[in-house]
């Protein structure tokens, strides 16, 4: 790179391709709470209530919640007092980059956050934990409805990279959610603290360097996984102080010859110019679906047909009722959900029946789809094994997405045929209001009590008129 008096040039671009950096940057810069629509305020608090449910349903349904937090209280240190939120863990006690850290990892640890499916990531979790710990800082500074503002546009930074993502990065092993998100991450901070262009490039620049997510977490089910965006975000917190100090990050680290693109995605031709069209106009992200099942979003096809299955024979299928099931999904899909490993058929720990299709839809044609979390103590359920024993996961290369296709040989000969385009909660299979507050009040009831829950929804479907430190001592 060409430098001045050893100061690398900002500037260095002998390229003609799209200068998407650029472009990201400046739209960070200059977004304004002008551009909230009243469909993009609704959709904030949607995904804003459903993020703060799974984080507190995590206090008591993930075995990872307590080790994380106690290690991350290690690492601070006894004698470091820090002044920011963990979600349902007392007054301010750390310091922002770990309460960020904690929120978006207890965020993950239930697989049932909010997902984007044409970058097959979870945004919410980067998004509004940068976000809501950000705003705290800033208290008063930031007015909720610049709250609001960082998380739509931190929500569509990341959904845009990573649309141009898709199934390839995993192709190459990595996580998504965690390699697109601290970019978002970094948005969303950039945002409230009204940064330049300038120095939100060096941040993104500095970001691809800290990029990082390895699906390798698959081979044992490992709690990596349910990292991953909380170092996204941690990182984010470190990437905007460095550039805010005059650090220089690299210039087109998105769509660079050894860029973020090219590093991360066997794909020879992401689509730059759809990455950046319609930037503030059009908000992609608003396509971001709500998890009615806390599974990875390729299985729920799957839940929602057994589920239906079950209800119509009563409750009472059985593994004796059943010959032979057939699941058919895309080859993507297949790899991390239908690849028959031992683990995969017989899952051994949370992680894996999250990923398991075998396990999901065994689960849920014998118990229903209804069962959230309880699903998991199931895993050694000898109808649901028996059943697991009688499924077989085909690749169809003319699926795509989350689709999924199902095929039942009952023990008396009879054979159906099931087909789920859109698992419930995408856009065309819409999961609605109601069953957003249903499901926040099911995870955060248990917690905080009905009262309290209901308080926390109130606070936010009115947070024109709130202050975030307001939200924030409810979360408490």
């Amino acid at each position: 790179m060409a430098t001045t008096n050893g100061t690398p040039n900002r500037n260095a671009n002998d390229h003609n391709e799209v200068p998407v950096t650029k472009i990201l940057a400046n739209f960070v810069a200059n977004a304004s709470t002008s551009q909230l629509t009243a469909a993009l305020r609704e959709k904030v608090k949607e995904v804003v209530i459903d993020y703060i449910g799974v984080v507190v349903g995590a206090i008591d349904n993930a075995d990872s919640t307590e080790p994380i937090y106690n290690a991350i209280l290690t690492l601070q240190g006894q004698g470091t007092k820090g002044n920011c939120t963990v979600i349902a863990k007392g007054a301010p006690h750390m310091l922002p980059q770990y309460a960020a850290l904690l929120n978006s990892a207890f965020g993950h640890s239930l697989d049932f956050d909010d997902t984007h499916a044409p970058g097959t990531l979870h945004a919410g979790v980067t998004s509004i934990s940068a976000a809501m710990t950000q705003a705290e800082i800033l208290s008063d500074k930031a007015s909720s409805d610049e709250f609001m503002l960082a998380v739509s546009v931190a929500y569509e930074v990341t959904c845009r990279i990573g649309r141009e993502l898709g199934f390839f990065s995993y192709d190459r092993g990595f996580h998504n959610t965690s390699i697109a998100g601290i970019f978002g991450a970094v948005a969303a901070i950039a945002v409230l603290k009204k940064l330049p262009a300038r120095v939100i490039e060096d941040a993104f620049g500095l970001a691809c360097s800290k990029a990082a997510g390895s699906m390798q977490y698959l081979d044992n089910g490992s709690w990596n996984k349910r990292m991953h965006p909380g170092f996204a975000v941690h990182d984010a917190f470190m990437c905007v102080a460095l550039a805010e100090a005059g650090v220089v990050g690299a210039t087109r680290i998105i769509e660079g010859k050894m860029g973020f693109l090219q590093a991360y995605s066997p794909n020879p031709s992401p689509d730059l110019q759809r990455l950046v069209s319609g930037l503030g106009e059009e908000w992609i992200w608003q396509g971001s679906s709500l998890k009615p099942y806390p599974a990875c979003r390729m299985t729920h096809g799957f839940i929602e047909l057994c589920g239906k299955i079950c209800d119509d024979h009563g409750g009472k299928v059985t593994a004796a009722d059943v010959k032979a099931i057939t699941l058919s999904t895309s080859p993507s899909c297949f790899k991390l959900v239908g690849d028959p490993t031992p683990n995969k058929i017989h899952p051994e720990n949370v992680i894996d029946g999250q990923f398991s299709a075998y396990f999901q839809a065994a689960n849920a044609l014998v118990y229903g789809s209804a069962t959230g979390m309880k699903a998991y103590q199931r895993l050694q359920d000898k109808d649901v094994n028996a059943l697991c024993d009688k499924i077989t996961v085909d690749r169809d290369s003319s699926m795509s997405s989350f689709q999924a296709r199902m095929q039942v040989e009952w023990a008396d000969g009879k054979v159906e045929d099931f087909r789920q385009d859109f698992p419930l909660g995408e856009v065309e299979h819409p999961f609605t209001r109601d069953k957003v507050d249903e499901k926040f009040s099911s995870l955060a009831a248990p917690v905080y009590g009905k009262g309290k829950a209901a308080d926390i929804i109130k606070t936010i479907d009115g947070l024109e008129g709130k202050s975030v430190e307001e939200l924030l001592v409810l979360l408490r």
